[in-house]
Parts: C-alpha cells; sequence; structure tokens
C-alpha cells in the first residue's frame, strides 16, 4: 500500500475546461475529473443555468448537485406519480440523485450557476455537502478528496501546505487522494466538500 502523501492544487477560471453538456443544452466548466479522460471515475464541474429544460441522461452515474450562487433551481427527477421534487437555493444542502432518471429543471428568480459532482456507480462512492463557516471559524475536516470555495475567502491547510480560496471565482483545490484539512475563513464562506472513495 502507497504511502505516498497526496498532492494539490487549486484550479481557478482559467484551468477550468468548457464542455458542452451531453444533451447540447449548454455547457459546463470541469474542475477536475479523475481519471483525466473521457472514463473517469468521478468529475466535479460547474455549470451556467439560464432557462429551464431536462438535465442530460448519464446511465450509471450517481450525481450530487447544489446551488453555488444566483437563483433558484425546482427539480423533478423521476417519472410522475413517484416522482421526487426538491428546491434548491444557495442556502441548501446538495441533493443527490440518479443520473439515470429523467430530471428536469425549472429556473426562479434569475440565473444561477450550480456545481455538480458526478461518481461511476459501481467504481466508485461519494458524496458533496455544503458548510457554511463564519469570518475567522476554522474546522477540521477528514477524507476530503476536493473544495470548492463557493462565497468568501478561505484558506485550506494540509500539513505544512497552504492554499488561498476566492469564492468569488469558485477557486477550488482538488488532491490526487482524500487527506484532513484544516479551513479558516477570512470572511463569511460557504464551501462545497467532496468526498470519493472506491466502491
Amino acid at each position: 500500500m502507497s504511502t505516498e502523501r497526496p498532492s494539490w492544487r487549486v484550479v481557478g477560471p482559467a484551468e477550468r475546461v468548457v464542455v458542452p453538456w451531453a444533451n447540447g443544452g449548454g455547457t459546463t466548466a470541469v474542475v477536475a475529473r479523475v481519471p483525466d479522460d473521457d472514463a473517469w471515475a468521478w468529475r466535479l464541474s460547474l455549470a451556467d443555468v439560464v432557462e429551464d429544460g431536462p438535465f442530460s441522461s448519464l446511465p450509471g452515474v450517481d450525481r450530487w448537485i447544489a446551488v453555488a450562487r444566483g437563483g433558484r433551481m425546482e427539480l423533478e427527477v423521476g417519472d410522475a406519480p413517484g416522482a421526487v421534487r426538491a428546491s434548491l437555493d444557495p442556502t441548501a444542502d446538495a441533493l443527490e440523485f440518479s443520473g439515470d432518471a429523467a430530471t428536469s429543471c425549472r429556473v426562479s428568480d434569475g440565473p444561477l450557476v450550480d456545481v455538480n459532482l458526478m461518481l461511476r456507480r459501481g467504481v466508485v462512492t461519494g458524496r458533496m455537502s455544503i458548510v457554511t463557516l463564519a469570518a475567522e471559524d476554522t474546522v477540521g475536516l477528514t477524507d476530503v478528496q476536493a473544495l470548492v470555495a463557493l462565497s468568501g475567502r478561505v484558506r485550506a491547510s494540509v500539513d505544512d501546505e497552504h492554499h488561498e480560496l476566492d469564492g468569488e471565482v469558485l477557486d477550488a483545490l482538488i488532491g490526487t487522494a482524500s487527506a484532513s484539512l484544516v479551513v479558516r475563513a477570512h470572511a463569511p464562506t460557504r464551501v462545497a466538500l467532496v468526498r470519493v472513495a472506491p466502491a
């Protein structure tokens, strides 16, 4: 078993790769995909959502989604009468749903940016959660693979390595493996935490 220490990198706007949605209805900015090819096991991305419409069908993929900033999205997952309906805005936690399910989105209160985690079922498991911090809060977080600053400014530290993240531009910190982080907020902040493990 390797004891090599994980390495970390900050991914800002210049490093994100914009790709079309699978259904051609828009574009998404890829923050990370592991491995970095079309056979990824997990992928983290940001998308601008400006109008109502269906989500791409992604069989075999488990999904998590949260609103990073902007308005509200009303999601309907699955077919009636058993469809699940959820309302997400920047105060809500991330929602888990299946990429196999027919999913539609209605946008209200203006356009928004969402943050998406996709997990290849049977290859990896994981989750995304949203943490809110007050100015000067410091928290220790375990088993983190990635972190996205959704607002405010934070310093994320791994051992003696320190990284500054700006929520204004949705900076992300991506690790080559899961590790424990210490996160300190310089201002009121929301962060998306990503945890991934082999299935």
